[in-house]
């Protein structure tokens, strides 16, 4: 057995200063932008990869907003116009995430005009659309954006309100707002707006598409059908009659698509939630001038078939040949293969289907919930009737069977979050109840995987059934990863394209898992070599699993994630320490600090090197850095950090890391008298644990999800903790029923300083 360090507390302590430098330093300023490559706006239509085409440029683009609008409404007998144009479009799922989780039409308009996400927040409900202000000379005004604009501070994503109708007006091009949601979209923060306007579709006819490059078209249910509730202009809920405001809808786009004029196209979108529940809402563009077939997709998700409402101001730019400004967040848009009509319309709608059942699973049906206390519950019972057992002096093979149980729930618990990626592998969409077909699936999933990691000579070992299931968990996300974040999507540990936090590589709640099971995974083989007194091995093993995860978990290309590695460092730093007894200093504490920072800066820079379109979230920061414009995202991500304390049980979380990390330094004060000794059988078990604690703190202070991170490790470390546990103690049962000694300790490793 590896000797416990000499001062384990310090190896805690360097850890949270290591915290501390890691945050600080990753918050430091680059060098000065002179010092550094001029980099120039996004091209508007990036160099195409195998089977993805850019959009074509042409003369005039008409964007038509419904809010509301999904693909289920999508049908030839309600929306014939919109169904006969979809069959000659090219279409995708969108998300229409802004600020707020649940998007007003407000919002999607002004997201919509600046290219970044903005609301018209209002604590009552949706703000009902106002007339803009036509002055004598034709001006255009929206006297409400001063106050929009300073509702938006809080939420320092920083729109330049109007910035596509600016640009198109900058590159000499004229534009058309008809309907007051499209006039809100082209107002600048002060309400003024380069626009000509419209009040209502009717008007639009060939002659005014042609004289406009870019006309805007509000054709939203609330015109003139809205419902107000109270004196206060606000809108909780709209007209109930859905499908007489389709069929409104659908004569309106039916008379504007007969009016386009040669060489134009016609994009049409759900930019919004009509008040409601969050759904993905549709969008298409399609239109006289050739286009072709297939489905969309935008370097912003990486996933066919689904864009962002963030992704819609520089594709309509785009299609006029105007480059993209770079205070634009998105992507232009892109062709690649795939369904069309009929098809598509089904297709892109189950896109749909699959996020509304992983939501109502998790927030309906209580997931965390249900996995974080049941498991409680079950091994709190299993602790308190082992004790009473052992003081009633039962058999030693009734408290086995009663061990090996709490071995196998650990196990088995500890096997959700894989099992909820595999559930990807299926059509579960198309089931007549997806949300039993997920549940269905994850426990199908869990059962195979808790068998095999109980049907492997590795299950001789205290720490293997545990060990297999942390080493399972790293395949299905490494490879899941490494192959393009398919399993990610719609999953319940996974992505979610209606919260929108991210499209691909890990989401943070995915990266909890996946750091924590790493370390744990990892540990076994290491731990086992240094055992056998086979020092260089151990080392060379952890430092390639450890560069392997790191590389796995950062890489643009992979799991893209910024936090995760500077989580990941002093993870493996740590329990390469403990592991070979190395003492720990302040100067390893600083080194370790800065290897993170290193680490993730050289990853983000070679991503920043590569061409603006092509940039993940990591390259688009640097450049923020090198603009001064990072600390904006960065007060925005402590504002949702510090969010995440939302809730009385989210306070209790530090609590329990707290008495966590007491129980695993000093068993004997929180009388967690299994520890010791599972520690003399499994040595690399407390450095593994320490390791995982380290991982957990430092990725809840690097990240936005804040306090989620360490509940959902701990949905881990936990239950794979207490398998060990309860292996060693079934062990000793064995041998106390057969009269055999327990079996021997493993050999010490020299300390080294």
């Amino acid at each position: 057995m590896t000797p416990r360090p000499t001062r384990p507390h310090l190896a805690v302590l360097a850890a949270s200063v290591a915290t501390l430098l890691a945050t600080v330093l990753a918050l430091l300023p680059a060098p000065s932008a002179a010092a550094a490559p001029a980099v120039g706006p996004a091209p508007t239509a990036p160099a195409a990869s195998p089977g993805v085409a850019p959009v074509a440029a042409t003369e005039h683009v008409v964007f038509v907003g419904v809010p509301g609008l999904m693909w289920s409404d999508v049908t030839a007998s309600g929306t014939p116009n919109l169904y006969a144009l979809v069959g000659r479009s090219t279409s995708a799922a969108l998300s229409v995430r802004t600020p707020n989780l649940r998007g007003c039409p407000n919002d999607g308009w002004l997201t919509v005009g600046a290219g970044v996400r903005s609301t018209d927040s209002h604590a009552h409900g949706c703000a009902l659309p106002v007339d803009p202000v036509v002055g004598p000379d034709g001006g255009l005004t929206v006297p409400e954006m001063p106050a929009i604009s300073k509702r938006n501070d809080k939420f320092s994503y920083d729109p330049t309100f109007g910035l596509l109708a600016a640009t198109v007006a900058k590159a000499g091009r004229t534009v058309t707002a008809v309907g007051p949601g499209a006039a809100l979209a082209t107002a600048d923060e002060h309400g003024r707006s380069p626009a000509a306007y419209l009040p209502d579709s009717t008007a639009l006819d060939t002659g005014a598409i042609a004289r406009s490059a870019l006309t805007l078209v509000d054709l939203g249910p609330e015109a003139g059908t809205a419902e107000p509730v109270g004196g206060d202009g606000l809108a909780p809920r709209f007209q109930p009659d859905r499908a007489e405001r389709l069929r409104a809808f659908d004569t309106a786009l039916g008379r504007i698509a007969a009016a386009l004029p040669p060489n134009s196209r016609l994009d049409v979108a759900g930019i919004s939630d009509d008040g409601g529940v969050p759904h993905l809402r549709m969008f298409t563009v399609g239109g006289p001038a050739p286009f072709g077939g297939g489905v969309l997709t935008a370097t912003s998700t990486r996933y066919d078939g689904m864009v962002q409402i963030t992704d819609i101001a520089p594709s309509l730019l785009s299609q006029l040949g105007i480059e993209q400004p770079e205070a634009m967040i998105g992507a232009v848009v892109t062709r690649t293969g795939g369904p069309t009509g009929a098809a598509a319309v089904r297709e892109l709608g189950l896109l749909d289907v699959g996020a509304a059942a992983a939501r109502t699973v998790r927030e309906k049906y209580q997931f965390f919930t249900w996995l974080t206390l049941l498991p409680l519950l079950l091994f709190g019972i299993g602790v308190a009737w082992s004790g009473r057992m052992r003081r009633n002096g039962a058999a030693p093979t009734a408290r086995k069977r009663l061990h090996r149980g709490m071995q196998v729930l650990g196990v088995t618990v500890a096997s959700v979050p894989a099992a909820t990626f595999l559930v990807a592998l299926f059509p579960w969409e198309k089931a007549g109840s997806p949300e039993l077909a997920i549940i269905g699936l994850t426990l199908a999933w869990t059962a195979v995987l808790a068998a095999l990691a109980f049907a492997g000579p590795w299950r001789r070992s205290p720490y293997g059934p545990a060990g297999f299931a942390a080493a399972a968990t790293v395949a299905v996300l490494a490879g899941d990863v490494a192959t393009g974040s398919h399993l990610q999507m719609n999953t319940i540990f996974g992505l979610s394209p209606l919260v929108a936090g991210r499209f691909y590589g890990f989401g943070n709640v995915a990266w909890s898992v996946y750091g924590m099971v790493v370390v744990l995974a990892v540990a076994w083989p290491v731990g086992r070599l240094l055992d056998q007194g086979r020092r260089r091995a151990a080392v060379a093993l952890l430092a390639g699993c450890g560069l392997a995860a790191i590389v796995v978990n950062g890489w643009p290309a992979f799991g893209s994630d910024f936090g995760g590695v500077l989580a990941l460092v002093p993870g493996f730093a740590v329990l390469g320490l403990l592991l070979t007894g190395t003492r720990i200093s302040w100067i390893k504490v600083g080194l370790i600090a800065l290897g993170a920072v290193a680490t993730i800066t050289v990853i983000a820079v070679l991503d920043w090197m590569r061409p603006a379109a092509s940039r993940s979230h990591l390259g688009k920061f640097v450049q923020q850095v090198l603009d001064g414009d990072a600390g904006s995202v960065l007060h925005r991500k402590v504002a949702a950090n510090l969010g995440t304390f939302n809730s009385p049980v989210s306070y209790l979380i530090p609590v329990a890391m707290v008495l966590l990390l007491v129980a695993v330094l000093n068993p004997p004060r929180l009388r967690a008298t299994a520890l010791p000794p599972a520690y003399a059988r499994v040595s690399w078990l407390r450095p593994a644990l320490i390791a995982c604690w380290i991982t957990a703190v430092v990725g809840y202070a690097v990240n936005d999800s804040g306090i989620q991170i360490p509940s959902v490790a701990l949905l881990l470390a936990v239950p794979l903790g207490a398998a060990v546990l309860a292996a060693v103690a079934a062990d000793d049962d064995t041998a106390s029923s057969t009269g055999d000694a327990a079996p021997p300790r493993p050999q010490a490793q020299p300390q080294r300083t």
